[in-house]
């Protein structure tokens, strides 16, 4: 007797906790961001990241990740899933076109004008014709004015998916905006004051929308998505010379970059290697830190002071 008792009474204290965790996972979205743009753009417009999951872990190099299985389960129960598009997410239109997701879907190439990717300066004139030519850029978040634009179309959409926190998405909207506005002004200041406008990067570049929005000339060992990793001394010898002749005293790495590319053309045109961050992902302390797309970009813009003025 006593011990149906204490059972019922575990029954009792247990059921009501079960029956609150049921509740507030039926009451919130479901929300999967496939990269950390698409993290950062929800999490600043929700208010925090309780209803966001990220899949592409801090610190890994997001063109070579991979989707688990957890990620395809993940995926398919969501309420809405965010990610860039492109070539790169193949995997996740697969996914959602199986017929086995109802998740609805917010692409963030399909809410700014985009720009054909860049070409690595290695290809002769003939291998320009190859299929790969009428490819994209898919690192669109990368101009500011484009990551606004995202926000303003991301707002609307959580509000049809939640209408009772229409105004929280609004103001919340509002104020990260407003925070991005103010990073665009002082770019535009520092580029607009600059007397050479030239960057040079050892390594990718998938900021093609950001220097297209300020004027910016660029030149770089690899275009946006491509797989090499090491550029050819013909490569090589062209940067080492723009620096100098141009006498920039810069050359510039991202994130996740190898530095030693960067090293050799610093070492032969005497000049100085800094990092600019493309925020396609940051590293598991500054995803720990709290750090989003204002911070990092706080970051570039200070590099941009020291460079150009």
């Amino acid at each position: 007797m006593k011990k149906s008792l204490i059972l019922l009474l575990l029954v009792l204290l247990i059921l009501p906790s079960c029956m609150k965790k049921e509740s507030e996972s039926v009451d919130g979205l479901k929300i999967v961001a496939v990269d950390f743009p698409s993290y950062d753009a929800a999490r600043a417009i929700l208010g925090s990241a309780d209803e966001v999951s990220m899949l592409l872990p801090p610190g890994v190099e997001s063109h070579s990740y991979e989707p688990t299985p957890k990620d395809m389960i993940t995926i398919s129960e969501a309420d809405l899933v965010i990610f860039t598009g492109g070539e790169s997410d193949s995997w996740v239109y697969k996914i959602l076109d199986s017929g086995d997701s109802k998740a609805e879907r917010f692409v963030l190439m399909d809410q700014v004008d985009l720009c054909i990717e860049d070409h690595d300066h290695d290809h002769d004139e003939h291998e320009h014709e190859h299929e790969h030519d009428e490819a994209y850029d898919e690192h669109v978040w990368t101009s500011p004015i484009n990551e606004i634009r995202i926000l303003n179309h991301l707002i609307d959409v959580l509000s049809k998916l939640d209408p009772s926190r229409k105004d929280i998405f609004s103001s919340n909207g509002a104020t990260y905006i407003a925070q991005i506005e103010e990073l665009d002004c002082e770019i535009r200041n520092i580029i607009k004051n600059a007397e050479n406008k030239t960057m040079v990067f050892a390594s990718r570049f998938p900021l093609k929308y950001f220097a297209e929005e300020y004027g910016i000339d660029y030149h770089a060992a690899f275009p946006g998505c491509a797989e090499e990793t090491e550029p050819s001394a013909r490569t090589i010898a062209s940067l080492i010379d723009i620096v100098r002749d141009e006498n920039l005293g810069y050359v510039f790495t991202i994130e996740f970059g190898s530095p030693m590319i960067a090293s050799v053309i610093a070492d032969e045109s005497n000049a100085e290697v800094r990092e600019f961050h493309t925020i396609h992902n940051l590293t598991s302390s500054d995803f720990k830190n709290g750090e989003t797309y204002v911070s990092l970009m706080k970051r570039n813009l200070e590099v941009l002071r020291e460079v150009f003025l």
